[in-house]
């Protein structure tokens, strides 16, 4: 047809008519829900799906400028939380943020892992992706005082 479309036309083989409207995909005003991940890939990642909340402390969001969703690990006696972050900014703008720091790419997964400034070693670590319109990025951390029962950043690089 599009070759059809693009030749003379003859009395068998008219053009075909050029459409006289256009629809453009609606521009999205608002990042992407990371809530909206089926809670089937939630298990496989396991997490906990019943512990699903868009903030840990309350109903306020923690950002204006990120969609935010938060699950613990589904062990009675839970020693992390993973916060799943959406927004419409790059990955030079988390870079720039002094709450994370040593970024490294990680090539199997196509994103970028790195360290949350103000935790302790061996307390938190972060994987971020860079989207068609903005970037996605997940940070385990370990709950208040727990000890850590792994490596955050294998516990992560498992998850993502």
């Amino acid at each position: 047809m599009l070759v059809a479309g693009c030749g003379e036309s003859t009395p068998s083989a008219p053009n075909a008519a050029l459409p006289t409207s256009t629809s453009a995909a609606p521009i999205a005003t608002e990042p992407w829900d990371p809530c909206t991940i089926p809670d089937n890939a939630v298990e496989v990642a396991g997490l906990d799906v019943e512990s699903k909340s868009s903030n840990l402390f309350g109903d306020a969001p923690l950002s204006n400028d990120w969609k935010t969703c938060i699950w613990t690990d589904p062990d009675p006696g839970s020693w992390y939380f993973l916060g799943a972050f959406s927004g419409f900014h790059s990955l030079d703008d988390l870079e720039a943020n002094d709450r994370f720091n040593q970024f490294s790419k990680v090539d199997g997964l196509g994103g970028y892992q790195f360290l949350r400034a103000d935790r302790p070693a061996g307390r938190s670590c972060g994987m971020a992706f860079e989207v068609e319109k903005g970037l996605v990025y997940f940070v385990l951390d370990t709950m208040g005082s727990e000890d850590p029962q792994g490596d955050p950043c294998v516990e992560i690089m498992r998850i993502a």
